[in-house]
């Protein structure tokens, strides 16, 4: 297996970067221009911070590159670490629906190494498939326990880790 560059798609990016400018001008305006009472001026204050940091981290994502490579994950960027699949230690895959039916929505993963940061990613990700496909099976290849929702989500996404038990569970045989 060859090394894949892997980004989050520009479209995606600027739509973020637009929605966080837009609440940035939305909420920071009134407190610029406006008198409000403090109360107001509190809401509208959480929402500037919010937003701001929304606006900070869709820059960190346009600004950081994924290299997955056979024998590790590196997130090459202004917080970069590297994960190495042998000494893999945790794996967590998450599905946030936006429906009642849980018909839409976006799956985060979350991998980390000894000794490593954690490393997160979403299904906006290009590649995010193969990421999730190469830390299933690091998984399986170290025993480590996985939660019922993350071998839900693997399954979900036509993936299975055999032969693990359940994290905090004694696997039966």
């Amino acid at each position: 297996m060859t090394s894949a560059d892997l980004r989050y798609p520009r479209p995606i990016l600027m739509a973020d970067y637009m929605r966080a400018m837009a609440g940035v001008l939305l909420c920071g305006a009134p407190l610029l221009l406006l008198e409000v009472n403090r109360w107001l001026a509190l809401i509208l204050g959480l929402g500037f911070l919010l937003f701001a940091v929304f606006l900070a981290r869709t820059a960190l994502r346009h600004h950081t590159r994924y290299v997955l490579g056979p024998d590790t994950l590196c997130a090459d960027g202004p917080a970069g670490t590297l994960v190495e699949w042998n000494r893999l230690d945790r794996l967590k895959l998450s599905y946030f629906s936006t429906k009642r039916d849980r018909s839409g929505g976006w799956m985060q993963l979350a991998v980390g190494s000894v000794g490593g940061r954690t490393v997160k990613v979403d299904s906006s990700l290009d590649g995010f498939h193969d990421v999730v496909e190469r830390a299933a099976r690091a998984a399986e290849t170290s025993g480590l326990p996985l939660s019922e929702a993350t071998r839900a989500n693997l399954k979900a996404r036509g993936l299975s880790v055999a032969h693990q038990g359940v994290a905090g569970q004694e696997e039966r045989v």
